[in-house]
């Protein structure tokens, strides 16, 4: 088995958190149901400060899929309307769907069942990341069909720079149109 580095991981979860945003616009536009903010979708709100600010409410959706040996599970929130300046947040645990209960969110790590935090923010073109370096999530109820909870978290720019930022919230999320969740 081939190590995993940082720089591989920090690639590939920008990478799902660019189809994850695209997958999120996509599914406020193709979805039906009736749902306030976006059809079939659930709902999140978040507020940053620091190195960037940001505050807002948006779709929330999760996933908790197992493949070729790995689970994931992840939670994603995004801004329904997408414009110059906008965020997204990623919840994720690499050892599958999280029960309801109390978590310590760390940093990214690939031998880590720490669940993390991941949050982006994007002004005028220019993408910049913050991983978490500690904080709290909170299952407030789980299952196959929803995940809800709350977070707060405190997160640095992973490619080893000095900026930090804070953020907290909430979300409502149901299991991602078109996907079974386990």
């Amino acid at each position: 088995m081939q190590p995993i580095h940082q720089k591989h991981i920090t690639h590939t979860r920008r990478g799902l958190a660019l189809a994850t945003s695209a997958f999120l616009s996509l599914a406020a536009v193709g979805c039906g149901s009736d749902s306030p903010l976006a059809p079939g979708l659930g709902s999140g709100s978040l507020t940053a400060t620091g190195a960037v600010t940001a505050s807002g409410s948006g779709l929330a959706v999760f996933q908790s899929i197992s493949s070729g040996g790995t689970s994931l599970f992840q939670v994603v929130i995004a801004p329904v309307s997408q414009s110059a300046t906008t965020w997204q947040l990623q919840i994720a645990n690499y050892s599958g769907r999280l029960a309801a209960g109390t978590y310590n969110l760390g940093p990214l790590s690939a031998s880590s069942t720490t669940p993390t935090a991941n949050f982006y923010y994007t002004s005028g073109g220019n993408i910049q990341s913050f991983s978490s370096t500690s904080g709290q999530l909170v299952i407030t109820s789980s299952s196959s069909s929803a995940v809800r909870g709350t977070f707060t978290f405190t997160a640095t720019d992973p490619a080893g720079g000095t900026s930090a930022v804070t953020a907290h919230g909430s979300f409502d999320a149901p299991c991602a149109p078109g996907i079974t969740c386990q």
